[in-house]
Parts: C-alpha cells; sequence; structure tokens
C-alpha cells in the first residue's frame, strides 16, 4: 500500500519525537509512561508464559484476567526479560507508539475520502499528539493503542463494504470482516457490542435498513434501563432486581425489536404523526405486557427475583417516547428511496435466506474463535470469562469496598458522570467542559455550575448533530459516515453493560471508542458546517489555513509535553517502583510469600520472592471463589503467606481486608506508603 505525503511526513515527525522518548532514563520512563500497575499484570504474566511458567503471575495460580490479543503481542517481548528486565519495557513503548501511528494513518486514509483533506490530516494528528488521547491511548502500556487499531482497521473495512454495489460484494468480503472483528473482540472482550452491531449493517446494509435496526436496539435498550432504574433507583446488594433487568433486557429488546418489523416501523416512508405514533403505542403496549407476563412466571418459578410492576408501565411509557423520534430520525438517515410497499411478513420470506447467508459469512470467523477462547478458558482457568471482570462487578455489591461504587444517577448510566473529565465521553464534550470551568468559577453555588455545564453541554451536542447531518445530507448519504452508526449504538451498550451494573474501578483505557467516534464526529461536524460560511471569501484557503494552524499548535504541544517530561527534565531520583522493591527485599528474606491488593509492578521487579495478587483481578477463579464466599482466610492459610504488603488504610479500613486479615497480620514495618505486616495462621 502506497504512502502518501502526509502519511510519511506524519510517521517521521511521529518517530523523530519518540525516539528521545523510547531512550529516556527508564526511572523517567517508570514514573511518566508506565503509571498504571495494571500493565504489569499483562508484563508479568507475559514474562512467565514466555518462560514456561504459564499464564499466571506469581507462578502458583493460573489466571485469566486480561485480554488476549495484547497478552499474545507481548509473550515474545518479555522473553528478553530473562536477559535484561528494561528492555522489553522500552520495546513495549516503541510498540504502542507504532500501533497508535498506525492507527491514525488508518483514522486519516478513512476520512479523507469523506471530509476535506486537510480536516482528515488534522484528526490523525490530533488522535496521535493531543496530549490526553497520548497518556490514555499510546501510554501506559495498556492494551488501549491496539485496540484502538483494531477497532479503525474494523470501521475503515466497513466503510468499504458499504461503498461497494450490493451485487459485487462477495463471500470474502463478509468474511475478511468477520476475522476483524474476532481480532477487535479479542483486544477488548467488551467490543462484543461493536462486533454486533457491525454485523448488524452486514446483514442489514441493503436500502441503509441497518440503520432501523440499530435505533430500535439502542432505543429499546435504552428505555428498558429508564424505566427499571427510575423505579429501583440505584440499589446495592439487590442482586435479585439485577437478573430481573437482565432478564427483562434479553426478553424486551429483542420482542420490542421484531414487532417493531412486523408492524411496519422499519417503512421507510413517513406515515403522518397520527398513524406512526398509533403504531410505536401498539409496539411499546404489546411488547411490555408479553414482558411483563414472562417475567412473573419466571418470578413464580424461581428463577428470577421480584418484578416491580411500575417497571412494565415506565417501560411503556418511555418506550413511546423513545421510538417516534428515532423512527423520525432513521428515515431522515435512510433517506428517499425508491421501494414498492411490501408487508413485513412477504419481505421477511424474501430475504431471509440472503440475510442468513450474509450473516454466517460474517459471523462463522467470530463464533468459532469465540468458542475456542471460552472453551480454553473454562478447560484452563475454570471460568470461561476474565476473572477481573467478575471481581469487579462482585466489588459493587460490597458497601465500604475501596475501589469505588457503581453509579447512582440516570445521567451516570449513560455515561454522563459528574466529573465530565471522567466520562466515556470527555473528549465529545470537551469544550463544552472547557467553557463550563471557565465560567462557573465566577457562579455562586453549584446548582448554577451544574445548571450551567448542563446547558453547554447539550448546546454543544446540539451544534455537533446539527453539524453531522448536514455533512449526511450533503454527501448523498456516504457510507462512510453512515459508519458512525454502528460505532456510537455500540457505545451506549458498552457504556450501560459497565454502568447498568454493580461494575466499579472504571478506567480511562475502557473509553477508547467513545473518543474515537469523539474525532469522528468533530471532523464530520467541521465539513458540514464549512459549506455554510459562503460570506466567506476564499473560504478553503481559510479551512486549510485553521486546520494546518491547529495541526502545529498540537503537534508542538504534545511533542514539547513528551520532551520536557523524558528528555529535558533532569532526574536523579529512584524510580518509586524500584526503590519500594528494593526496600522490600530488605524487610524480607528470599523466598518469601508476599500477598499485595494488586503487586503487578512488585512482582515484575522484585528477585527470589513471590507476590500473590489479593484483589483476585489477577488471580486464580478458585481464590475469588473464596473471597466471595468468605472464605478467603482458608486459602491464604492453606498457602502459607509469610507476609502482607500494601497502605495501611486499605488492609485494615476496607473490604474484604479487614475482614480477611482479622487476627491474622502483625506489623513489622513501613515502607514508603506502605506497611509490611507478617501473616499468622493458626
Amino acid at each position: 500500500m502506497k504512502l502518501r505525503w502526509f502519511e510519511v511526513a506524519f510517521a517521521l515527525l511521529v518517530i523523530a519525537v519518540h525516539l528521545t522518548v523510547i531512550f529516556a532514563p527508564m526511572d523517567l520512563l517508570l514514573e511518566r509512561w508506565f503509571t498504571t500497575d495494571d500493565a504489569f499484570y499483562y508484563f508479568q504474566v507475559a514474562r512467565n508464559i514466555s518462560e514456561g511458567r504459564g499464564s499466571t503471575l506469581d507462578g502458583i495460580h493460573p489466571s485469566n484476567g486480561y485480554h488476549p490479543l495484547w497478552m499474545l503481542v507481548l509473550i515474545p517481548v518479555f522473553s528478553l526479560a530473562r536477559l535484561d528486565l528494561f528492555v522489553p519495557l522500552r520495546l513495549v513503548v516503541g510498540l504502542s507508539v507504532l500501533i497508535s501511528l498506525t492507527s491514525g494513518i488508518i483514522l486519516y486514509r478513512f476520512l479523507s475520502k469523506t471530509v476535506h483533506p486537510f480536516l482528515a490530516m488534522l484528526a490523525a494528528v490530533f488522535w496521535f499528539f493531543f496530549p490526553p488521547l497520548h497518556r490514555s491511548i499510546t501510554q501506559l502500556g495498556m492494551e488501549s493503542a491496539l485496540n484502538g487499531l483494531c477497532v479503525g482497521v474494523l470501521i475503515f473495512l466497513t466503510g468499504r463494504l458499504l461503498e461497494k454495489p450490493i451485487a459485487q460484494e462477495s463471500w470474502r468480503d463478509r468474511l475478511l470482516l468477520g476475522m476483524t472483528a474476532l481480532l477487535v473482540l479479542f483486544a477488548r472482550l467488551d467490543n462484543v457490542f461493536l462486533v454486533l452491531t457491525v454485523g448488524l449493517v452486514v446483514v442489514f446494509r441493503e436500502k441503509r435498513r441497518f440503520i432501523f435496526w440499530l435505533f430500535y436496539l439502542t432505543v429499546g435498550l435504552i428505555a428498558i434501563y429508564l424505566a427499571f432504574f427510575s423505579r429501583i433507583g440505584f440499589p446495592r446488594l439487590l442482586n435479585d432486581f439485577q437478573h430481573t433487568l437482565y432478564a427483562m433486557i434479553g426478553l424486551g429488546v429483542p420482542l420490542k425489536i421484531i414487532l417493531a418489523y412486523s408492524m411496519g416501523l422499519f417503512d421507510p416512508m413517513w406515515r403522518g404523526l397520527r398513524k406512526e405514533f398509533s403504531r410505536v403505542c401498539l409496539v411499546s403496549l404489546s411488547s411490555a405486557a408479553v414482558v411483563a407476563i414472562l417475567l412473573l412466571m419466571l418470578n413464580v418459578s424461581g428463577v428470577i427475583g421480584s418484578y416491580p410492576r411500575m417497571v412494565g408501565l415506565l417501560d411503556i411509557l418511555y418506550s413511546m417516547l423513545l421510538f417516534l423520534p428515532a423512527r423520525r430520525l432513521a428515515i431522515g438517515l435512510v433517506g428517499k428511496i425508491e421501494d414498492q410497499e411490501i408487508s413485513p411478513l412477504r419481505e421477511f420470506f424474501q430475504n431471509f435466506r440472503k440475510w442468513v447467508w450474509r450473516g454466517v459469512g460474517y459471523a462463522l470467523p467470530i463464533v468459532i474463535g469465540l468458542s475456542a477462547y471460552l472453551l480454553l478458558n473454562l478447560v484452563w482457568f475454570g471460568t470461561p470469562t476474565p476473572v477481573s471482570g467478575q471481581v469487579k462487578h462482585w466489588w459493587g455489591t460490597i458497601l465500604d469496598i475501596v475501589y469505588g461504587q457503581p453509579v447512582n444517577s440516570i445521567p451516570a448510566l449513560f455515561g454522563f458522570f459528574e466529573n465530565i473529565g471522567q466520562s466515556p465521553w470527555w473528549l465529545l464534550f470537551l469544550p463544552a467542559s472547557i467553557i463550563s470551568n471557565a465560567l462557573s468559577g465566577g457562579m455562586g453555588g453549584v446548582v448554577e455550575s451544574a445548571w450551567l455545564r448542563a446547558s453547554l453541554v447539550v448546546g454543544w451536542l446540539v451544534l455537533v448533530l446539527i453539524g453531522l447531518i448536514w455533512k449526511i445530507k450533503k454527501s448523498n448519504f456516504d457510507p462512510r459516515i453512515l459508519v458512525i452508526t454502528p460505532v456510537l449504538s455500540a457505545c451506549l451498550l458498552q457504556i450501560m453493560y459497565y454502568t447498568g451494573s454493580y461494575y466499579v474501578n472504571l478506567r480511562p483505557w475502557y473509553w477508547v471508542n467513545e473518543s474515537l467516534v469523539g474525532v469522528l464526529l468533530f471532523a464530520f461536524s467541521l465539513d458540514g458546517w464549512f459549506p455554510l460560511f459562503s460570506f466567506i471569501k476564499r473560504k478553503e484557503k481559510w479551512l486549510v489555513a485553521f486546520a494546518g494552524l491547529s495541526m502545529m499548535v498540537i503537534f508542538v504541544w504534545g511533542s514539547l509535553r513528551l520532551l520536557n517530561s523524558y528528555v529535558l527534565q533532569r532526574n536523579t531520583a529512584q524510580s518509586y517502583y524500584l526503590l519500594e522493591v528494593e526496600l522490600l527485599e530488605k524487610h524480607t528474606p528470599a523466598g518469601s510469600l508476599i500477598g499485595m491488593p494488586g503487586g503487578g509492578t512488585t512482582a515484575y521487579f522484585i528477585h527470589d520472592r513471590t507476590i500473590i495478587n489479593l484483589d483476585g483481578l489477577i488471580n486464580s477463579y478458585d481464590y475469588f471463589q473464596h473471597l466471595k464466599n468468605g472464605r478467603g482466610r482458608e486459602f491464604l492459610d492453606q498457602l502459607r503467606l509469610d507476609y502482607v504488603f500494601g497502605n495501611p488504610g486499605m488492609i485494615e479500613d476496607s473490604a474484604p481486608y479487614y475482614s480477611l486479615f482479622d487476627g491474622r497480620l502483625e506489623p513489622v514495618t513501613d515502607i514508603l506508603e506502605f506497611r509490611l505486616y507478617r501473616y499468622r495462621a493458626p
């Protein structure tokens, strides 16, 4: 594939800046690049796999608490750790940079056929060099850079498939897309929602009908979440309600879509407000009634817990409120299509085989690969899915856990956190957040600031969406732009998966897809607003000047930040990670078993001692079951643990540790911010 001049220049600049980072003093890299302990979970496990000890942090307990594709990439890199512990870390820096560079080029190529070329260049530079994005995607050593690349390639290939006339589409095209989707899934397993929504695009791409499927899937799920949490609130320790919610989703969402299809809501023609509203009401009432009956039957049989009747009534209300505007917007995005009117049933029988054939071509590698992964996990680790996700869901059911609390508001349910900077949508609403912070400093109270922030967020979103819609209309429904719909829908599904459960300890690298959506929306919206400035003479030159100046500012800002952090500053202090390990080795004999919450960095750097992960994220499924059942002390007693090392506030005052170690610990000494305890089994 031939590189364009921008791609060559972009690559040279990226490599030139980051070569200085790769060869920076290791103490600086450890302090400022590898700033999360979670990265060393990958590194130590990859090291153990390469040395034949299996998928384990401690060499004793098998664990699958990671995403598999990044682990596969790291195994050959950390085979070098037996020679030198630091060389693999420098290679990870270089590897992450090259991966993010490639995703920037993919983003440029995807956008350059749809928006002004200089806006596509700006998007690539912004994606790579914008400091907050660089920190959360390229740095850290996590799977985020690889995830961004895999998702970018999937978006690129989906757009290319949609550009093809459907008569020219081949089995090979769908199989290639399915294989890419499998890589996306293994890059981050919560990309299953993106794999699903892209699958809907593949199956129902004819006449852009996938827009209806995506919209009804999303608003159907939102209606159920709103109904459930409006009535129940956000309780803790109520697993029965959680099971009821999952049952309601599993039954209600497919039923809403099936009824919407059978009652003509996939018809691309608007039939008037009264007729459309009556059909929406009929779908909402029918689906809610059937689901209510099924849930009551499941409740009586003991399969699920209680089902508050008001949830069903609220489901009807929210479905009616959401399905009508969703249908109107979907019709607008599908556009005018000359289509012979045909009954839904007849259309189904005419197209069923074709839909199945398309779906099989896409789903075949995904089903085979995912089934093999789940089966191997079950055989090797005793659980089909990563234990880390199960642990974080369990944490949310504990009242006095130190790792955080589940969301507790309706806006947070959809990713609009009180601190917008920690929200999945932080990048999309960054301009509104900056203006809000600047203005709210002079406001008199919290309420005024909250209203100001909400108004700015809504106003900014309206501006972005208006620009996007104008761009879609101007481009005559360019399929590359419409690819934003499955990605945006998948982001909402992913967010609700986390926020609609007890999941806690959400991390910035979870939201790579949402950041990618933000960049795409900015590019499309800017290009949509551009033709409106007809009063400006030589407006294209102004656009080129704006994009060029913006690229220069972002590049200089990002580059200077990197150079200042890793080259220009002199740091003679020893890395905290290395100092902690050195002091811990002084106070413990060789051969000690040391338990730690976390412990990834310590496990990687320590010599002749074994670090046991105590929070369960990178420990065995058996250990997690002992923790969950209140028998963690038995597990540690049988292990003959020698020491516990951790923050004293966490060890002594937070669950599950204070009950886990009650009567077992004897303080030895304080080491930096942590405390070393001797573990005394009876």
